[in-house]
C-alpha cells in the first residue's frame, strides 16, 4: 500500500503549468547548496582533527543535529510532510503501513541532517584517530542507528505537536515556548553573557547514557575498553526503540484523535459590554469608508482576528522578532542599527505578517474568494480592502513594539515612533504592491486553524519574494544611506520623501497589472484556491 499512496501524492503534485518550474529548481539548487556547502564544512572539520577534540566535539554536534531535526520544522512554522489521516482512514491499510510511510516522510523533513551526517561520515572515514577506511562498516551501522532514532523521535514529536497545535489557546503557546528555547542560546551568544554553567553542559553532553554520546562512542571506540563500547551500543539502540514505542504510540493516538471535534469545543461566553466594545472596533471602517469597501475592511479585521495562524505570526512579530534583533542592538551599541532598532523591528514583524495576509491575500478565503469574482464591485477595492485591514494590524503591531521598547527603557528619540509609522507606511506600499501580484500569480488554499504550516504564496513565490525583497525596499534604504552619508535630515526625508512617491506610483502600477492577472487567471486561482491536496499534506 506504500507506492499506491506515493503514486497518488505525486499525482496531485502535477503542477499546471511549466511557468514556474524555473523558479523551484532555483530555491532546491539555493537551499540545498547552502547545506552541501555546511556537509562539506563539517566532514573537513571531522578529517582534520584530532582524537580529543572529536571526543568533545562529536557529541556536541550530534546534540544540534537531534535539535534541528526535531524542532527546525516547528520553528519555521511548517510541520513539513505528513499523512493526511482523515483521507487514508476510509481504506484498509494496515496501521504499521501507514507509520511507515510517516517515518520515511520524517526523513525528508530531516535530509538536510541527513547531508551533513554524511559529510561527517567521511570525514571521519577520512581521519586516521578514528580509524580510517576500515570502521567504515562501525561508522555507517552509528550513523545508520543515530538517524533511525531521530527519525522514530520526530515521528512522536511531530505528532504529539499536532494535537497540541490543534487546541484552543495551547496552540499560539506552543509555539511562543518553542521559538523562545530556539533564540534563548543565540540571545546568550550575541550579548557576550557566559554564564559558568554553559562549559559544564558542554561537557555533560558527552556524559555516558545520552543518545549523542552514545552515537559518538560508537562512532570512535579507539583506544576505550571493549565493554565500554558494548555499552554504547546497547545504549544508543535502547534509546532507538525508546524512540520507536514513542512514535508509534503517539501515531496510534494521533488516529484516534479528531482534530475538528477539538477545535469546535464551545467558548465562554463573551459578556455584554465586550461584545459591544468588540463590535465597535470592528465598525470603524464603516466611519472612515464607505460600503461595499468598509464591508471588506470589516470581514477582513473579523478574519484575521479569529484565525488561529494570523495570532501567532502576530505575536511571533513582537516577541521572536524582538529576540532575533536585541542581540544585534547590543553588539552595535550607539551605531546604525541601535538607533533604528525599533525601525528593524517592525519591518520585519510586517514581514512575518504578510506570509498569511498579503503575500497570498485569498489564501484564508480559500474557495470562497470565488464570490469577489462574482459580484459587482471591482477586484481592486477588493484588494484594496485587504490590504488596509493588513495595514491595521501593521500599525497595531508597531505600537505594541514601541510600548516594549519602552517598558525595557531602550533609549531613542521622541520622534522614532513617528518615523517608524512613517518608513512602515512606505515600506507598506511597496511589500503590498509586489503582495497583490505574488496573490495573483501564486496563489495557495490556507487553512485558518493549522498553525503548523507555511504561509502564502507556496514555495515558489515566497523564494521569489525573498530574491526580490532587498531590491524592494531599495528607495527606502537609500534614504538612511542619505542620513549617514550627508549627516542630515533634510536629506533623509527628501529621498524618504521620493521613497514614498516611487511607491504610491509602483502600487498603482502592480494594482493595476494585478486585477487584469486576475482577469486572465480567473480559472487557475481559484482552482488552486479549491485545491485538495493528496494523501501527504506539506
Amino acid at each position: 500500500m506504500i507506492v499506491p499512496i506515493l503514486r497518488a501524492q505525486l499525482l496531485s503534485m502535477r503542477p499546471g503549468s511549466r511557468r514556474n518550474l524555473g523558479v523551484s529548481i532555483l530555491t532546491a539548487v539555493v537551499w540545498y547548496g547552502f547545506w552541501c556547502f555546511v556537509a562539506c564544512w563539517a566532514g573537513f572539520y571531522v578529517a582534520f582533527a584530532d582524537e580529543t577534540t572529536l571526543r568533545y566535539a562529536l557529541p556536541i554536534g550530534l546534540v544540534g543535529i537531534c535539535f534541528y531535526w526535531q524542532a527546525m520544522p516547528v520553528l519555521s512554522a511548517s510541520m513539513g510532510s505528513a499523512l493526511d489521516l482523515r483521507k487514508l482512514l476510509l481504506y484498509p491499510i494496515p496501521h504499521q503501513e501507514l507509520f511507515l510511510v510517516e517515518v520515511l516522510l520524517r526523513l525528508i523533513t530531516g535530509l538536510e541532517m541527513v547531508m551533513v551526517l554524511a559529510g561527517g561520515a567521511l570525514g571521519l572515514l577520512a581521519n586516521r584517530a578514528a580509524g580510517g577506511w576500515q570502521a567504515l562498516p562501525r561508522v555507517a551501522g552509528a550513523m545508520l542507528v543515530f538517524v533511525a532514532f531521530n527519525l522514530l523521535l520526530s515521528s512522536g514529536t511531530r505528532s504529539l505537536l499536532e494535537r497540541l497545535l490543534a487546541k484552543r489557546k495551547v496552540r499560539e503557546l506552543v509555539a511562543l515556548l518553542m521559538a523562545l528555547l530556539w533564540m534563548g542560546p543565540r540571545m546568550l551568544m550575541m550579548s557576550g553573557v557566559k554564564p559558568k554553567w554553559l562549559h559544564a553542559a558542554g561537557a555533560s553532553v558527552g556524559a555516558f547514557g545520552s543518545p549523542w554520546s552514545a552515537a559518538a562512542r560508537a562512532l570512535l571506540p579507539v583506544q576505550q575498553e571493549a565493554g565500554s563500547v558494548w555499552l554504547a551500543w546497547l545504549s544508543l539502540c535502547a534509546w532507538t526503540l525508546l524512540a520507536g514505542w514513542f512514535g508509534r504510540s503517539q501515531f496510534e493516538r494521533n488516529l484516534r484523535y479528531d482534530a475538528l471535534a477539538a477545535q469546535a469545543t464551545s467558548l465562554k461566553p463573551v459578556s455584554g459590554r465586550a461584545q459591544f466594545w468588540r463590535g465597535a472596533l470592528y465598525r470603524i471602517p464603516s466611519l472612515l469608508w464607505r460600503d461595499p469597501l468598509a464591508a471588506i475592511v470589516e470581514k477582513e479585521l473579523r478574519t484575521l482576528a479569529r484565525s488561529a495562524r494570523f495570532r501567532m505570526v502576530f505575536v511571533m512579530g513582537f516577541s521572536f522578532g524582538l529576540m532575533v534583533w536585541l542581540p544585534t542592538r547590543n553588539a552595535t551599541h550607539g551605531g546604525g542599527f541601535s538607533r533604528n532598532f525599533l525601525t528593524l523591528v517592525c519591518v520585519y514583524a510586517m514581514t512575518l505578517i504578510g506570509q498569511v495576509t498579503y503575500w497570498n491575500c485569498f489564501g484564508l478565503d480559500r474557495s470562497a474568494a470565488l464570490f469577489y469574482f462574482a459580484a459587482p464591485q471591482p477586484l481592486w477595492r477588493v484588494l484594496l480592502g485587504k490590504n488596509i485591514a493588513c495595514l491595521f494590524f501593521v500599525y497595531l503591531e508597531t505600537l505594541v513594539l514601541s510600548g516594549i521598547t519602552l517598558a525595557l527603557r531602550m533609549s531613542f528619540a521622541p520622534g522614532q515612533v513617528a518615523e517608524t509609522l512613517v518608513v512602515v507606511t512606505i515600506c507598506a506600499m511597496y511589500l503590498m504592491a509586489l503582495g497583490n501580484i505574488s496573490s495573483v500569480r501564486y496563489p495557495r488554499a490556507l487553512s485558518p486553524e493549522r498553525v503548523g504550516r507555511g504561509g502564502g504564496g507556496g514555495n515558489r513565490g515566497q523564494v521569489l519574494v525573498m530574491l526580490l525583497y532587498p531590491l524592494l525596499l531599495l528607495p527606502v534604504i537609500l534614504a538612511y544611506v542619505a542620513r549617514y552619508a550627508f549627516s542630515s535630515e533634510t536629506a533623509f526625508l527628501a529621498v524618504l520623501a521620493a521613497a514614498a512617491a516611487i511607491g504610491g506610483m509602483l502600487y498603482w502600477l502592480a494594482m493595476e497589472s494585478a486585477v487584469q492577472t486576475a482577469a486572465a487567471q480567473r480559472q487557475n486561482i481559484l482552482q488552486e484556491l479549491c485545491r485538495d491536496g493528496g494523501p501527504v499534506e506539506t
